[in-house]
């Protein structure tokens, strides 16, 4: 397996978060949020200005995450996510040395399965994504179609594309009202795993936890992921921009960037990455 963390979870600045992963001795960022936007919204010269930043300072870059079809599934500008949006996102990855682009399953209506126009909107994402030899990784979110686990690992079968593959968040899954991400969930659906984001859910409190404090039983999840052969990334997003009560910030550091820190810290403590 190997680490990587969102550079704007540690800092909205690349350049202070690049230096804080470099020192914490995390080989690879996941790209999301830059100061002209959300990734790829940025133009050219941010884009390039933020991969040498990456090169530099030897990181690689393990995925992209644009935030396509988190919308309605009717939403009218799919066509333009089609031919513009999703193919810059893939254009720009594999400049950056990554084939892994993230979405999601479209949002979620109250009620009832899931729609078959959902299944072919992601299967022409798919088509388009495999032109450009990208991967397209579902992650599961509660507010969409596959918020638990299992229901995303059902439409990844559904759309059946060798380019399109599950990336297993337990802690959104954990949101959307599974009661055991782990080990319940994650035997039925481990098949279709090819990237993991790191974060935890407290259930009590309806809120974001550090990944030793929440529901998602994190080191059972590591050494199954071990047993299971599992080579990809494991990616900290902390989700946690305040300190938890009664916590105080490592020195030098916010209180965003010491939860990422400490995050770092629990998969160190458990994992030789």
């Amino acid at each position: 397996m190997k680490l990587s963390i969102f550079t704007d979870e540690i800092s909205p600045d690349p350049a202070r978060a690049i230096e804080l992963a470099t020192s914490w001795k995390i080989p690879a960022v996941e790209v999301r949020g830059l100061p002209g936007g959300r990734f790829p919204l940025p133009g050219d010269a941010e884009l390039e200005e933020f991969g040498q930043r990456v090169a530099d300072a030897g990181l690689s870059i393990s995925g992209v995450s644009p935030g396509f079809s988190k919308g309605p599934v009717d939403d009218p500008e799919f066509e333009q996510l089609l031919s513009y949006g999703l193919p810059r996102a893939c254009e720009w990855a594999g400049r950056w040395g990554t084939d892994r682009v993230s979405c999601f399953a479209f949002e979620r209506s109250p009620a009832g399965p899931v729609p078959e126009a959902v299944i072919a909107r992601l299967a022409r994402m798919a088509e388009i994504a495999a032109r450009f030899r990208c991967r397209l990784l579902l992650e599961n979110e509660a507010v969409c179609w596959g918020d638990t686990g299992l229901e995303a690992a059902a439409i990844v079968r559904r759309v059946n594309a060798p380019n399109f593959a599950l990336l297993w968040d337990p802690g959104n899954s954990a949101k959307a009202g599974s009661a055991c991400p782990f080990p319940d969930e994650y035997t039925r659906l481990k098949d279709c795993v090819q990237h993991v984001h790191l974060k935890n859910y407290a259930p009590d409190t309806g809120g974001w936890a550090l990944m030793e404090t929440g529901i998602v039983d994190w080191p059972a999840q590591f050494r199954a992921l071990e047993e299971d052969g599992y080579a990809g990334y494991l990616v900290i997003e902390s989700h946690l921009r305040e300190l938890p009560d009664g916590a105080t910030a490592e020195p030098g550091l916010t209180p965003q960037e010491t939860n990422s820190w400490r995050n770092r810290a629990f998969v160190r403590a458990h994992l030789d990455l």
